[in-house]
């Protein structure tokens, strides 16, 4: 084995491998995994319950544990638990706790499809004991993976207005998976950067500090992919501070990429399979969303009457994929005449807001009539949320790559409803456009599913 400074070469190390290989799967590479255990744990909830007397390897415990492994699945998508990369295991507490919350939910969709859909009994105690032995078995699985896996070490060739954007959130979020390095510094992140080292020393860093990753600036000098890759048969990945941004916060950072690089990847609109098929699944979903929320709506636009004599409906211009004008429908929230002054932005504890209102935008029944706008093809199910042309306008002018947003229909939720609090200024809708252009470079169907089952979970949670 070759020896560096009386060091092991750092490419040849076995851990640093599965390290290596963890960084690059993403959340969802658990759900086989999460899958097969639950399944497992199922059986052994037959097994353990002192009243259930037939086989645990027989056609009734093999159909609980399918039924309760996909909805643990289905409840993991919903309760965020494949949101993050498999590094960010950092946070294991907060996954443990949505762990929990998907065993809880898929016990409650099991019980459900057996009483109401099979017609069959499931025993109260084997369905209790799997739901927390998944819990256990599922946080066990990614709490071992924590302990297992090493920091994570990063080392960026220069010391960017990005980076430091990076350094800051990886130290906020993911404290104990990530540590930092720069080519001047004697050590990990938050150390002082020092003098800018030659480019030799670049690989030199990165030998002596056994780095899993080099991060070139988004405009790399013409000398440093050269130097970065003289770091590739040390073991370590190469990429911009870009690209790893959009990998570890799933978002592209605006102020930072150009649309060059936005159209590396390639943006096609002429994919009608797909866009059949999301079409199909809208109309389909927004027809029974309508049908299961007519009673509450009819109720909600009572009370709006009730409380002020005014309009129920309450409709808006918006804009619509390509830039294209629409009118979108809500219940009333607001006083009547609460824009006569102008379009302005709307804030949480916005004083223009009823005693019903506020109810209403609690449990998102305000929305509901904009499934109409779906059904007219106006808007989508997932998509980045619809801005006033006033509005987009400001937008587009103090953020840039704003104009992108257009290129699918706005939605009645997406990627960064389900990941980012209500936001009211140029600086949040920022934020949320870095997570809509992720979304649009990665959107797909089962991106789109996971999405929707975010909302749900966020619509009973009474959330906002």
């Amino acid at each position: 084995m070759h020896e560096v400074a009386g060091r092991a070469e750092p490419g040849l190390r076995p851990g640093r491998a599965l390290a290596q290989a963890a960084s690059r799967l993403h959340g969802t590479a658990w759900i086989p995994v999460d899958a097969a255990a639950v399944f497992g744990c199922v059986l052994a909830a037959h097994a353990l319950s002192p009243v259930y007397l037939a086989s645990p390897l027989g056609g009734e415990a093999l159909t609980v544990a399918a039924v309760h492994a996909a909805s643990f699945v289905l409840a993991g998508l919903a309760a965020g638990l494949y949101d993050w990369t498999l590094l960010s295991l950092s946070r294991w507490t907060e996954t443990a706790a949505r762990a929990a919350a998907a065993a809880l939910l898929s016990g409650l969709v099991t019980l459900t499809a057996f009483y109401l859909v099979l017609y069959q009994p499931i025993g109260r105690r084997v369905l209790g004991l799997s739901a927390v032995l998944s819990a256990l078995a599922v946080a066990s699985l990614r709490y071992g993976l924590f302990r297992v896996l090493p920091p994570r070490r990063v080392l960026f060739a220069r010391d960017t207005a990005l980076g430091r954007e990076i350094r800051a959130r990886l130290a906020a979020e993911y404290p104990a998976a990530y540590e930092t390095l720069l080519p001047g510094a004697p050590g990990a992140a938050g150390r002082p950067a020092g003098a800018e080292p030659s480019l030799p020393d670049l690989v030199e860093r990165c030998r002596a500090e056994r780095a899993d990753e080099v991060v070139l600036p988004a405009e790399p000098a013409p000398a440093e992919p050269a130097a970065a890759i003289g770091c590739l048969p040390l073991g370590c990945r190469v990429r911009t501070e870009p690209a790893f941004y959009e990998d570890v916060f799933r978002a592209v950072p605006v102020l930072h990429v150009s649309p060059a690089w936005m159209l590396a990847s390639g943006h096609d609109a002429a994919d009608h399979l797909a866009e059949a098929v999301r079409r199909a699944l809208d109309v389909a979903l927004s027809l029974l969303l309508l049908g299961v929320a007519a009673v509450p709506c009819l109720l909600a636009m009572a009370l709006v009457w009730i409380e002020d004599r005014g309009p129920v409906l309450f409709g808006q211009v918006r804009e619509g994929r390509w830039g294209r004008p629409f009118r979108m429908w809500k219940i009333r929230s607001m006083r009547p005449g609460a824009e006569r002054d102008g379009a302005r932005w709307t804030d949480e504890g916005d004083p223009r807001r009823t005693r019903v209102g506020r109810l209403l935008r609690r449990l998102r029944l305000d929305e509901v009539p904009q499934l109409v706008n779906v059904l007219r093809g106006e808007m989508s199910f997932v998509g980045p949320r619809p801005e006033r042309p006033e509005i987009a306008a400001e937008l587009e002018r103090a953020v840039p790559l704003y104009a992108w947003r257009r290129l699918a229909r706005p939605g009645l939720t997406g990627w960064a409803q389900v990941h980012l609090p209500y936001g009211a200024s140029v600086e949040d809708s920022r934020r949320k456009l870095e997570m809509d252009l992720y979304y649009l470079r990665h959107r797909s169907l089962a991106m789109d599913l996971g999405i929707v089952l975010r909302t749900l979970t966020a619509v009973t949670r009474g959330s906002r």
